[in-house]
């Protein structure tokens, strides 16, 4: 099943370091020189609703918000369209203080809105009204300051984890949802002490698999194929050798070279 538009949007937007981005002169102070205004075609001007549309471009989802530079431009498009509410939901545009600033919904709780956005500043500085980069925050749900949320709706036709009991893109509401970095791919390196004879574990039993569909099978039975055993060593040394590893560096046991070319599947 491939991912949600959604998830993608998400996992996208948590991926971009959080720091200073723009360039600092005396006379101005913050220039609002990014990126992203590169990306939008609009630089050094505010850019907190560009930085909301380029992450939505850069995963192939811009044609559903609307390529605006402000929050009341947005506000008011959503709003045209059925796509706004007062309740928060995953990768929502949300309006703080009735168009001074909008960042997009990274999670919420019965109290909280967390989000991520560009132009801010980090929790607990201070700017003197100027942002200067990218940065995650929290606020509560019922402050004045959050004055409601633009949702958009994604051509996959799933609805994210949302608040809102009403949510016209058919989601059920839930009481919290936070991001949490999505698992990876392939294994970790276990380290070199984990290959120790007897040691039981499926991670073993899918670096088995790996190796037998790489054709570096040297196993003698298919027996027990979870427990670390001389099979192993002779079909890991196989693998080790068909990387072109030679002598010591062929011995059978796992290093994080060749156990991150092997690509043994996450567990």
């Amino acid at each position: 099943m491939s991912t949600p538009q959604w998830r993608q949007l998400t996992d996208h937007l948590m991926s971009v370091t959080e720091k200073i981005y723009e360039g600092w002169n005396s006379r101005d102070g913050w220039d609002n020189y990014t990126q992203w205004g590169r990306e939008f075609g609009e630089n050094g001007v505010p850019w907190c609703v560009i930085f909301d549309w380029c992450m939505y471009h850069d995963v192939g989802l811009d044609s559903i918000v609307p390529k605006v530079d402000n929050v009341t431009a947005f506000t008011a498009w959503a709003k045209e369209r059925g796509q706004w509410s007062a309740y928060p939901s995953v990768g929502a545009w949300v309006n703080f203080g009735n168009g001074a600033h909008t960042e997009i919904v990274t999670g919420f709780d019965s109290d909280t809105v967390y989000t991520k956005g560009g132009n801010s500043i980090q929790a607990g500085a201070s700017d003197h009204g100027q942002g200067n980069g990218v940065w995650s925050h929290s606020h509560p749900r019922r402050s004045d300051y959050v004055t409601g949320y633009f949702a958009p709706t994604y051509p996959d036709g799933q609805c994210p984890p949302t608040a809102d009991p009403h949510d016209p893109r058919g989601g059920a509401a839930v009481a919290s949802w936070r991001w949490t970095p999505p698992a990876p791919a392939f294994e970790p390196f276990p380290g070199t002490a984990f290959f120790a004879r007897g040691r039981r574990s499926p991670v073993i039993a899918a670096m088995h698999a790996r190796l037998v569909a790489v054709g570096c099978d040297r196993y003698q039975s298919s027996a027990n194929t979870d427990v670390w055993g001389s099979g192993d060593e002779n079909s890991y040394k196989a693998w080790q050798q068909k990387l072109g590893y030679t002598g010591t560096d062929a011995d059978g046991i796992p290093g994080p070279t060749s156990w991150a070319k092997l690509q043994v599947p996450n567990t």
